[in-house]
């Protein structure tokens, strides 16, 4: 039989094992968990990294929008403007053809059939002359007026598209050209 000194030997040996086998399976269960949370983390990561290139992919395309909506703009704002341009130079072409039909007009009136008589102490002016000259100022001030309104038109309505475009949000405008 074993001698009491081989008893405690045997039974630190068993301890021991029971413990070595008990330290091995938690390193096991713990390897298990550490992995795990290895995995999580890696999927974590390539969402991450996912998520990341669909923002910049989304942020790309709305900025490639955002610069055509502005380069439409600019261009129908542009075009606008020539037509505007070509409509006043038609609408001096008309004045211009107005106020010399007005000066062969005011040519005839003073021609020496057609004197007028003066007044007492002063010569009375050429009433016609007047009336044709003043006419033609006034129509040369809305000309210039109607040039600028156009242009402040045309810039408004460019820069309202462009907030438009930019923010998603319309704002019509209230005299239904837009």
């Amino acid at each position: 039989m074993l001698t009491p000194l081989w008893r405690v030997i045997a039974a630190v040996i068993v301890v021991a094992a029971i413990f070595a086998a008990g330290w091995a399976v938690n390193g096991w269960r713990k390897d298990a968990e550490i992995a795990g949370i290895e995995a999580d983390r890696a999927r974590e990561r390539r969402d991450q990294a996912l998520a990341q290139v669909k923002a910049v992919d989304d942020a790309r395309f709305e900025e490639q929008r955002r610069t055509a909506a502005q380069t439409e703009i600019a261009n129908a704002a542009t075009k606008d403007a020539e037509t505007a341009r070509a409509d006043a130079r038609a609408a001096d072409a008309v004045a211009d053809r107005l106020r010399q039909r007005v000066a062969e007009l005011v040519a005839a009136g003073r021609a020496p059939g057609n004197t007028y008589p003066a007044g007492a102490g002063q010569a009375a002016g050429d009433p016609i002359g007047m009336l044709a000259d003043v006419l033609s100022r006034a129509d040369q001030r809305a000309g210039i007026l109607a040039e600028y309104a156009d242009r402040a038109r045309i810039a408004g309505q460019a820069c309202e598209r462009s907030y438009d475009a930019l923010t998603g949000v319309s704002h019509q405008g209230g005299d239904g050209r837009d």
